[in-house]
């Protein structure tokens, strides 16, 4: 078993400690004025009062202003800035449902570097290293360009995401990311979208461990971060497997109740508190305001799991057994793990 938690010290003097449980805004998959302006902007808005600890946004949609002023939605004490891969491609995420049609902008490593030079120091932030959903390169490659960027920004701390080598590929190169595992000690942060992990949630749960066992090997304690993860069981299941950092924009999507993520539009039938005569606009903020909450519980229970080791501690989470039903799944990935 690989679960841990970290402590990261930003340049700006905090320190950010893991495991962390990251909820996200884009653009992609919500629609947009004719100004430009995103549907997301509202809970954007909403959600300011009690988002505290950290946010993700997408480098794109502050370049392209699909979001409002940082000031007007920022009061976590840190922010990370995302590449802008997931914005430019047509792929979604695990949790993608509302795939509106994407509009693809120009997006280019110097429109990354404006946005970050332009970043204003009173928002701490971790930044991601450029990506974009039609390139690809070499391993060497990603390494090179994100050092470089990495370097041009020392006043924020580095995340970097390592993705498919080609376009016809779409899954990360284990094997050559684990004979090339010393150089990932170069950064503060080693990511991976969900996504390219696998394509079955054993698989994505063998690579993550493959890794870490590498990075554990040579003593690299950086902490992993899955893009695109926030679901109560798959988070959980990854933490299990040597996984710190996550994020995702299930919360905006789904509600989570009872360890589940369910359709939104039913979180008040299910909360009597809210019922069936809430309109739907109130039961998505009710269930906004919910899923931070939520989150914010799993996050302790994971930490607490670090030292306790007790599945049964993930009860609180919503049912009875719920515990029980995470360690049925982490027993038959360790039955069936093979490195």
């Amino acid at each position: 078993m690989k679960a841990r938690n970290s402590i990261l010290r930003h340049p700006s003097g905090i320190e950010i400690e893991t495991p962390l449980l990251i909820p996200s805004y884009s653009s992609k998959g919500f629609s947009m004025d004719k100004n430009g302006v995103s549907e997301i902007n509202r809970p954007m808005f909403l959600c300011k009062e009690y988002l505290t600890e950290s946010l993700l946004i997408s480098a794109y949609d502050i370049y392209y202003k699909h979001i409002p002023k940082l000031e007007d939605f920022i009061s976590t004490e840190i922010v990370f800035i995302d590449s802008g891969g997931y914005e430019t491609s047509q792929l979604y995420d695990l949790s993608g449902v509302n795939k509106h049609p994407s509009n693809i902008k120009d997006w280019k490593p110097e429109f990354l570097d404006e946005t970050l030079k332009n970043w204003p120091n009173r928002y701490p932030a971790i930044i991601v290293n450029f990506d974009h959903g039609s390139i690809r390169k070499s391993l060497d490659e990603q390494i090179a360009e994100a050092s470089s960027l990495f370097g041009r920004h020392k006043n924020k701390l580095s995340d970097f995401i390592i993705k498919p080598e080609k376009l016809s590929n779409s899954e990360i190169p284990i094997d050559k990311i684990i004979k090339n595992i010393a150089a990932l000690d170069n950064f503060d942060i080693i990511g991976f979208t969900e996504k390219e992990l696998g394509n079955s949630i054993i698989k994505r749960m063998k690579s993550i461990y493959k890794i870490r066992m590498a990075m554990d090997k040579v003593k690299i304690k950086k902490p992993i971060h899955i893009f695109g993860c926030l679901d109560p069981i798959s988070t959980i299941l990854y933490f299990l497997v040597g996984a710190e950092i996550f994020d995702g924009l299930t919360w905006l999507k789904y509600s989570f109740i009872k360890g589940s993520a369910i359709y939104i539009y039913n979180f008040g039938a299910i909360n009597q508190d809210i019922g069936i005569h809430t309109s739907d606009e109130q039961v998505r903020i009710k269930s906004l305001t919910n899923n931070i909450y939520f989150l914010e519980k799993m996050k302790y229970l994971m930490k607490n799991f670090t030292t306790t080791k007790d599945f049964n501690s993930f009860d609180k989470l919503g049912f009875e057994n719920f515990g029980s039903f995470i360690e049925s799944n982490f027993n038959d990935f360790q039955s069936n793990i093979k490195i």
